[in-house]
């Protein structure tokens, strides 16, 4: 017996049913799979999921919660809260699930972070989004279903359990950076922003202590003992007191940024030892009324699972601060962004980190922005595409993405680092003598930057990959030379071209400041006396680090 073939809806069809549709999606909270086989069990009615999904996003039917829905919630929230008034909210006549709510804004921690820096909900949230007085009879107030949100003690503080950060944590660091931009102590143009004391030298150097923390979580082994991990972040800490004595504008971002890769690495242990020593530090240079002293005091405290929700949300902040003052396109704005994005958007779904990046690129004006941070952008996105090709199982499409990237756009350093993920695509392809050579290739590139650091990053995925390999014998000669640029690590020495301001000097040669410490094995605090230092006088050409 023939079996007549499905016809699928029509517009017609999905007016007729549309009642039954949502009272299934959003009143009974069924799935979209759910109401699709209820549909065609009770009604023949015959549509795909993806069918669905586009008519029910047509009609704003949307179950989940959106950020300018909640953000809206929380200025609604703001000033019922300031008149002392119970709320329950609405999102199209529909109330919203204060435990949904309470999962979403402990996922995205950042909404807060919106709303201090004085976002603005969509006009579509602000016309969606009612707030009403809940009913105050016993009944209701036991069953819970329109149990309201409790007051706020603060206007940005919604619960003590998602926001234990104190208000003085953000408080510390806009008055630190009104001090900074309103004091001299920063100076910018249209294209940069340095500090006055050091120029460009403080922040060339910050990079280079966060290189050499990050250099040591990934190189000493976890069973060591404490005292020798202490010992091998001793030079990248001391020349840190040099980076506290000038702050440069992303000393906050890119510590916070280097803390929250050190985690995720699986060094907990070093994040904590680096949160210790910048509050130790800024204690001791600045004292311990100094805003920056309150602030590393205030992170410090707050207790490991809701750390990185608060170091989300100071990320945010320095951002939209400095977008603020400087505008969306300037360089400083995009170096915060991009830590943000490094420390924070990289480990969302890469559909997420696609859209993050495709907003800031639409935001920058190419004119009039850092050529190496625009490319540097511009890598991210392909990064974030070459992830999203590759969940779709399109190999070629990644490799062919990351291959045409124009190399011209970034530094020796990200092309190292574009290698390693074309050589990681083209080893799940199976292609392992082309993985080899990309291998390769970014351990050529990472020689060209000078650093250290990035070598040795390099060597450790050519050697990861030919262990991968069957290649035991090249993977020991690569970790032959990896330990051997990790030994001449030991000592740490910067040249600053600047004069120091506070230099009684008339010398014009530069100073090379050579720092060996020794921190007490037995101490639980970094302390500045402990710290000895020993400046010569050379010719910048007969120095070799």
């Amino acid at each position: 017996m023939l079996v007549p073939a499905k016809r699928y809806v029509t517009p017609q069809d999905w007016s007729r049913r549309r009642a039954v549709i949502l009272r299934l999606y959003l009143n009974e909270d069924k799935t979209v799979e759910e109401v699709k086989s209820y549909m065609e069990e009770q009604y023949d009615f015959f549509a795909t999921i993806s069918m669905y999904k586009k008519k029910l996003s047509s009609w704003n039917a949307f179950k989940n919660l959106r950020l300018d829905e909640v953000l809206q919630i929380l200025y609604l929230k703001k000033h019922r809260d300031a008149a002392q008034k119970a709320s329950v909210f609405f999102i199209r006549n529909r109330e919203v699930d204060y435990s949904n709510l309470q999962v979403y804004l402990s996922r995205n921690p950042s909404v807060f972070a919106r709303l201090e820096a004085g976002a603005t909900p969509s006009p579509e949230a602000i016309r969606d989004v009612t707030c009403r007085t809940p009913p105050t009879s016993p009944v209701t107030l036991i069953s819970g279903r329109f149990s309201p949100l409790p007051v706020c003690p603060a206007p940005l503080v919604l619960c003590n359990r998602l926001l234990p950060v104190s208000e003085d944590l953000f408080r510390a660091i806009r008055i630190h950076l009104d001090l900074c931009f309103n004091t001299g102590l920063w100076s910018w143009s249209d294209s940069s922003c340095w500090n006055t004391r050091g120029q460009y030298g403080p922040s060339a150097l910050l990079s280079s202590v966060i290189d050499r923390c990050i250099t040591a979580g990934l190189s000493i082994s976890r069973q060591v003992e404490p005292v020798a991990v202490r010992r091998a972040l001793d030079p990248p800490f001391a020349m840190l007191i040099r980076v506290f004595r000038n702050p440069p504008p992303l000393l906050i971002p890119k510590l916070l940024s280097a803390a929250l890769h050190l985690a995720r690495i699986g060094r907990r242990e070093i994040q904590i030892l680096l949160l210790q020593f910048c509050r130790d530090i800024a204690r001791a240079i600045f004292g311990p009324h100094h805003p920056l002293a309150k602030f590393w005091e205030s992170l410090v405290a707050i207790p490991h699972p809701e750390q990185q929700d608060a170091i989300e949300r100071i990320l945010v902040l320095c951002t939209s601060e400095y977008d603020k003052r400087l505008g969306p396109t300037h360089p400083l704005t995009m170096e915060a962004y991009l830590q943000y994005f490094d420390a924070i958007v990289r480990e969302k779904d890469p559909e997420e980190q696609l859209q993050s990046l495709q907003h800031q690129l639409e935001k920058v004006d190419s004119r009039v922005t850092d050529g190496p941070l625009l490319g540097l952008l511009k890598l991210e996105h392909t990064l974030a595409t070459c992830k999203v090709k590759l969940g779709q199982q399109l190999l070629d499409e990644a490799e062919e993405v990351l291959s045409r990237f124009e190399s011209s756009l970034i530094t020796a350093r990200e092309e190292s680092f574009r290698y390693v993920w074309l050589g990681y695509v083209q080893c799940i392809k199976g292609d392992f003598s082309a993985a080899e050579q990309s291998y390769k290739n970014s351990v050529l590139a990472a020689r060209q930057t000078g650093s250290r650091d990035c070598v040795l990053e390099a060597l450790f995925q050519l050697e990861t990959f030919f262990l991968h390999a069957g290649k035991p014998l090249a993977a020991e000669k690569v970790r032959t030379e990896r330990f051997h640029v990790l030994h001449r690590l030991a000592t740490l020495a910067w040249v600053d071209q600047e004069n120091a301001i506070s230099s009684e000097s008339s010398s014009s040669r530069p100073t090379v400041t050579i720092i060996r410490i020794g921190s007490g094995e037995s101490s639980d605090t970094w302390r500045p006396s402990a710290f000895t230092e020993t400046a010569d006088h050379v010719e910048g050409l007969d120095f070799v680090s």
